[in-house]
């Protein structure tokens, strides 16, 4: 969803962080992953594939997450670029939702050139690059502030769980997002067409973005949980320009995934936590700090049986000397 939040809304993207890394995608991304991007998540319809934004699992990493988005059923993907692209098929139960068939009609769009000839190609051809360009994507664009959003992601989470724990579920539906309100028992989203999601033994999970702008987003397609999209509290927190940001001289040095991580080992912490906090797999953490211990940027501590990696003096004089460059920079 960050992903998306970043493609969704291009350069004019109302927070300052999502602008900044959509123009980092521009410089970072091939054309052709960038434009087969925008073409599955435009910036003048609401529709997104739903194939793109599986159901999220606790502690996956991003390429975990773009395997998942590679293996979708083709005959999954085909359906949802059915539901929204104009010239391909109808489906009657999604006509239904509208008034009319003109109406639904002028609901799709035109079909994107930079998608166009992977789609004759099938659904998985489609689903297979979309995981490519979005990993990428994230590798490039996201990871060196990814323990910042999650930071943001984390808190928005436990301050809603507070509210829902001292005032009850409804003063947190009734504070999620606009166009959606919650009646007592039904949660209602404005929408230019009508259907009824009823599957209450699946619950409904909610999703917080740091990218995410406008309504309430949901994506309801059995036999997957329903999921609803909204903005995360607290986004000011990311509008200033990282430690490792584009131009930090650590970044420039030992790589922006490197970088990321030493500015995360303020405190002590595990090969598992550390892949916890930045959302990449045990191996990518394990490999990028064996690079740093072997660099002396890093040290490692045993205790009990729990391998605890740590900066070194090094690493912090790094650290430290990129954030005031940096800081240097920006006043300058």
């Amino acid at each position: 969803m960050e992903v998306l939040g970043v493609l969704r809304h291009r350069g004019r993207h109302p927070a300052a962080h999502a602008r900044r890394w959509h123009a980092r995608a521009r410089r970072a991304l091939p054309p052709a992953q960038l434009a087969l991007l925008e073409a599955l998540v435009p910036d003048d319809h609401s529709y997104a594939p739903d194939f793109l934004t599986p159901v999220p699992r606790h502690g996956e990493s991003m390429p975990q997450v773009a395997a998942r988005i590679a293996a979708t059923p083709g005959e999954e993907v085909d359906y949802q670029l059915d539901i929204a692209i104009r010239g391909r098929r109808v489906w009657p139960h999604v006509l239904a939702l509208h008034r009319n068939e003109a109406a639904y009609e002028r609901w799709r769009r035109p079909m994107p050139p930079a998608l166009a000839r992977l789609a004759r190609d099938g659904g998985a051809a489609v689903a297979t690059a979309a995981a490519t360009a979005m990993a990428t994507l994230f590798e490039s664009v996201l990871a060196p502030d990814w323990p910042r959003i999650r930071a943001v992601l984390d808190a928005d989470i436990s301050n809603r769980a507070d509210q829902m724990a001292a005032h009850g579920a409804a003063a947190v539906l009734d504070d999620l997002g606009e166009r959606m309100r919650w009646t007592g028992t039904e949660l209602v989203l404005e929408r230019t067409y009508s259907g009824i999601i009823d599957w209450a033994d699946e619950g409904v999970l909610f999703v917080p973005a740091t990218t995410h702008a406008g309504p309430v987003l949901f994506a309801a397609e059995r036999p997957h949980t329903p999921v609803l999209f909204y903005r995360a509290r607290g986004i000011g927190a990311l509008a200033e320009r990282p430690t490792g940001a584009d131009r930090s001289a650590l970044t420039g040095l030992v790589g922006a995934t490197r970088a990321a991580l030493l500015a995360t080992l303020d405190m002590p912490a595990s090969t598992l936590e550390l892949s916890r906090k930045t959302g990449w797999s045990n191996a990518t953490v394990s490999y990028h700090l064996g690079i740093l211990l072997r660099s002396g940027l890093v040290d490692r501590h045993r205790r009990g049986r729990i391998v605890q990696y740590v900066r070194t003096d090094l690493g912090t004089a790094l650290t430290t000397t990129s954030t005031a460059e940096e800081h240097t920079s920006r006043t300058t």
